[in-house]
């Protein structure tokens, strides 16, 4: 039972029928006591019911993962946990943030989805994407080294590092028609579809929806401001 359904259930006072007032009842008024005990009591019973099926449903529909690096910085920073949703895998989208499965290694890694299946994918200066031939808009932010792609997403672009070096995209890429090209949005600090190519449909457990945990070990503080940011 969800937690809408049993509010819903809720029962209305008999003497609340229509046409009763506190002027028609004023005796039954005062003796009438406060029904605010067994809404707590529902609530608490919907959030013990959403709890329990989180925790039943863990790795199956929710799944909690740390984020050691700094690849998806600005969006994701060093040391939060995001929440994967696994049924989301059966619908993907450009630029959804990603959690990959590499396969014979593995390990997981998160990334931005950038290139569909069957487009043709070329990078320059191993940042800035080409689709089928046309570039992404790509716009200034107020702080150095970030860029919005796509209208969409911040990137992080720091010309003091050196890029890692583009194996795949340097010429036009066809993906094929279950492979998905894939980057991090900080672009010169990670390794993605430039360096081990594309990814397969198979391997993509599914789509990112937001931070919940997020601790920064160099100042040694919780990041409140991220708890529960939305990713995008």
């Amino acid at each position: 039972m969800s937690p809408q359904s049993i509010s819903d259930s809720a029962v209305t006072p008999p003497d609340s029928a229509v046409g009763t007032t506190a002027s028609d009842a004023p005796g039954e008024n005062r003796h009438r006591r406060p029904r605010l005990l067994p809404t707590i009591k529902q609530a608490a019973i919907a959030f013990g019911i959403a709890l329990a099926l989180l925790v039943i449903n863990d790795s199956f529909v929710f799944e909690s993962i740390v984020v050691p690096t700094s690849s998806m910085q600005p969006t994701i920073l060093p040391n939060e946990r995001i929440i994967l949703n696994h049924l989301s895998r059966t619908s993907l989208n450009r630029f959804d943030v990603v959690v990959i499965n590499e396969g014979n290694t593995g390990r997981r890694i998160v990334k931005r989805i950038i290139g569909l299946p069957g487009e043709r994918v070329r990078l320059e200066d191993s940042w800035k994407v080409f689709l089928n031939g046309q570039p992404l808009p790509y716009g200034q932010r107020s702080t150095e080294g970030l860029r919005t792609e796509g209208g969409d997403h911040v990137i992080r672009i720091v010309g003091d590092l050196r890029p890692p070096e583009t194996k795949f995209g340097k010429k036009d890429l066809l993906l094929g028609p279950d492979e998905y090209f894939v980057l991090g949005d900080n672009r010169f600090a990670s390794s993605d579809s430039r360096v081990v190519g594309p990814v397969k449909r198979d391997h993509i457990q599914g789509t990112v929806s937001g931070v919940w945990y997020s601790f920064d070990l160099v100042l040694h503080r919780f990041r409140t401001e991220r708890i529960a940011q939305r990713i995008r």
